[in-house]
């Protein structure tokens, strides 16, 4: 998949100091899921998937997340920041192959 690992982050059209805001991001990645022979058995392998989402603003976490395989490919993760400055948000993705993946959005008031 040639597009796999591109990020994108949705933020509202209108921000204002002080508020929450409601942060969208997408990732583009296959989320590999447990696969199960005909007798029912587990595929032992390592299966391609995100496992951790981080969120920066200015610089500082302000949001870990872990996930499982159990994610649905290309997942969208919805959640609210207050924003009390300028500044850049970023939404970095890491997947069980060592990958990271990210995106940097300007908060503007």
């Amino acid at each position: 998949m040639a597009d796999t690992g591109r990020v994108r982050i949705r933020l509202p059209s209108t921000i204002k100091p002080g508020e929450v805001i409601r942060v969208r991001s997408l990732i583009i990645h296959p989320m590999e899921t447990v696969q199960r022979d005909t007798q029912g058995n587990l595929i032992w392998k390592n299966y391609n998937f995100i496992h951790t989402v981080m969120v920066t603003y200015n610089g500082k976490e302000v949001m870990r997340g872990e996930t499982t395989q159990a994610v649905s490919q290309n997942p969208i993760f919805t959640f609210p920041l207050k924003v009390d400055r300028p500044g850049k948000l970023t939404v970095t993705f890491l997947d069980t192959t060592g990958k990271r993946y990210g995106e940097t959005a300007e908060i503007k008031f």
